[in-house]
C-alpha cells in the first residue's frame, strides 16, 4: 500500500509540473499554492511510515478550509491535496501515541462524517434527477427556470428568455447579456430587448439572468458567442450594483455550493416567504424604508477611492470581454444603466448623507474604463433624467428597475445607436 501511495504522489507531482510548464499564465497568482503542493508532495514521498487512518482527519480538514476560506480559488483540488498531504505528513511525524481520544468522541465524529457525506451524495443525485429550487446553488437561485412562465412570456428550454443561442440564424443577430434589466421587470413584450426583436431586422438572443454580475456576462459570452453567430453583442452594465457585487466565481468546493448548505439556506428563505425570483412573477415590492436602505448601500460605489478591488476586477473582466468579442469578430456595444438616484432628485434628498455626493461618479468611471479599452457604449442617463424632470419617472416605485417608460427610452437609444452603426 505504501509503495502505491508513493507512486500516486510521484505521478501527481509530474502531472502538476507538466501543467505548470504548459500553462504558465494559468498559475499566475497561485504560485504559493503550487509551492505548497510540491513541498507537501515531496515530503510525503520520504515518509517512512504512512498512517492512512489520519486521512479521516486530514482530508475533511483540508476540504473544510478550502470550502470556507478559499471559495474563489481557481485550483481548489490542488489546494485540498496539498493541505491534506501536509497535514498527513505532520500527523505522521508528531508523537501522537500519547494522546488518547475517547471512543465516544471518535464514534460521534465518524457518524457525523458519514451522515454528511451520504446526505451530500443523496441530495446531489436528487438534484441531478430532478432539479428543484430548494437545492439550487447560491449563484443559481435567481436563474430563470426552463420552460416556465416569466413576465408573461415563456422561458426557453435552456433557461433564457426568447430564442436560444443555437437557434438557426436567419438574419442579422444581436446577443445580449446582462442582469435583471435584461429580463424585466415589466411585461416582457415591453422589455427593450424584445422590442428590438419585434421592430427591427435584428433577431435577438438574450442571455440575461436576474442576479448576474459582469463576471457572469463574461461566462455567458464565452459559452454562447460562437454558437450564436452574432453580429453584435450588447452588454448591460448597471451602475447601481455591478461594481458593488462583482466577485470571482465560487468554485465547486465552496461551502455555499454544498447541497446540504443549499438545502438549509433555501429552506430558510422559503420559510421566510422570500421567493425565488427565478420562477413565476418577478415582482418584489419593497417598503420605502427598505428601498432607501438598499440605495444607501449601493451609494458606496459613488465614493472616490472606495471598492478598489471591485473596480480592478471589473476592468479586468471588461478587457476579457473585449478580447472575446475581437476574437470572434463581433461588434460590441455597452449600455450603462444608471441607478435611480442618478436621475431622481427626490430620492437624492431622501438618502442619508446625500449632500455633496457625485451622483454620476460610477457612470463616468465605467465610461472612462470603456473608453480606455476602445469599447463602444452609450449612457442614457440624460434621457432618463429628462423624463423625470418632465414629471414621468422611468423607474418603478421603490424599485431601481426600469418601468415601461424606462425600457422605451433604452429601446429608442439602442435603436438609434444601431441605425448609426449601419450607416
Amino acid at each position: 500500500m505504501k509503495i502505491y501511495y508513493r507512486i500516486f504522489v510521484a505521478l501527481t507531482i509530474l502531472f502538476a509540473l507538466a501543467y505548470f510548464v504548459m500553462n504558465p499564465e494559468k498559475i499566475q497568482g497561485y504560485l504559493p499554492t503550487a509551492i505548497l503542493f510540491l513541498t507537501a508532495s515531496v515530503s510525503a514521498l520520504f515518509i517512512k511510515e504512512v498512517k492512512f487512518s489520519h486521512l479521516f482527519v486530514t482530508l475533511p480538514a483540508a476540504i473544510i478550509f478550502t470550502a470556507y476560506f478559499q471559495r474563489t480559488h481557481e485550483f481548489p483540488e490542488l489546494l485540498i491535496i496539498a493541505l491534506s498531504r501536509l497535514l498527513l505528513t505532520t500527523l505522521t511525524i508528531l508523537p501522537l501515541k500519547r494522546i488518547k481520544i475517547h471512543p465516544i468522541l471518535s464514534l460521534v465524529y465518524f457518524n457525523a462524517l458519514i451522515f454528511f457525506v451520504f446526505a451530500e451524495l443523496i441530495l446531489s443525485v436528487v438534484y441531478f434527477v430532478r432539479p428543484s429550487d430548494i437545492l439550487k446553488r447560491k449563484n443559481e437561485i435567481f436563474r430563470l427556470t426552463p420552460d416556465s412562465e416569466f413576465n408573461n412570456s415563456i422561458v426557453n428550454e435552456k433557461g433564457y428568455m426568447g430564442r436560444t443561442a443555437e437557434t438557426e440564424k436567419k438574419e442579422k443577430r444581436i446577443i445580449f447579456t446582462g442582469d435583471s434589466f435584461g429580463v424585466g421587470v415589466v411585461d416582457y413584450s415591453k422589455n427593450f430587448i424584445q422590442m428590438i426583436d419585434d421592430s427591427t431586422d435584428y433577431e435577438c438572443v438574450n442571455l440575461s439572468q436576474p442576479g448576474y454580475s459582469p463576471v457572469d456576462y463574461l461566462s455567458e459570452l464565452k459559452l454562447n458567442l460562437p454558437a450564436a453567430e452574432a453580429d453584435i453583442a450588447v452588454v448591460l452594465i448597471f451602475a447601481g450594483n455591478d461594481i458593488l457585487n462583482i466577485s470571482y466565481p465560487e468554485n465547486n468546493w465552496s461551502i455555499d455550493n454544498w447541497k446540504v448548505v443549499n438545502f438549509a439556506r433555501n429552506a430558510f428563505l422559503l420559510l421566510s416567504n422570500k421567493r425565488n425570483v427565478g420562477s413565476g412573477d418577478s415582482e418584489i415590492k419593497l417598503q420605502r424604508s427598505e428601498y432607501l436602505n438598499l440605495e444607501n448601500n449601493r451609494a458606496k460605489v459613488l465614493e472616490a477611492g472606495a471598492l478598489t478591488q471591485q473596480w480592478a476586477l471589473f476592468e479586468k473582466v471588461i478587457k476579457e470581454i473585449k478580447m472575446i468579442l475581437d476574437r470572434n469578430q463581433v461588434k460590441g456595444i455597452f449600455i450603462i444603466i444608471p441607478d435611480e438616484y442618478s436621475v431622481n432628485c427626490q430620492l437624492q434628498n431622501d438618502l442619508s448623507a446625500g449632500k455633496g455626493r457625485d451622483w454620476l461618479y460610477a457612470n463616468r468611471k465605467i465610461g472612462a474604463i470603456l473608453k480606455e479599452n476602445n469599447i463602444d457604449f452609450f449612457d442614457p442617463t440624460e434621457k432618463l433624467s429628462k423624463a423625470y424632470s418632465d414629471g414621468k419617472n422611468p423607474y418603478k416605485e421603490n424599485d431601481s428597475h426600469l418601468n415601461e417608460l424606462g425600457n422605451l427610452i433604452i429601446f429608442n437609444e439602442l435603436k438609434n445607436h444601431l441605425d448609426f452603426m449601419a450607416r
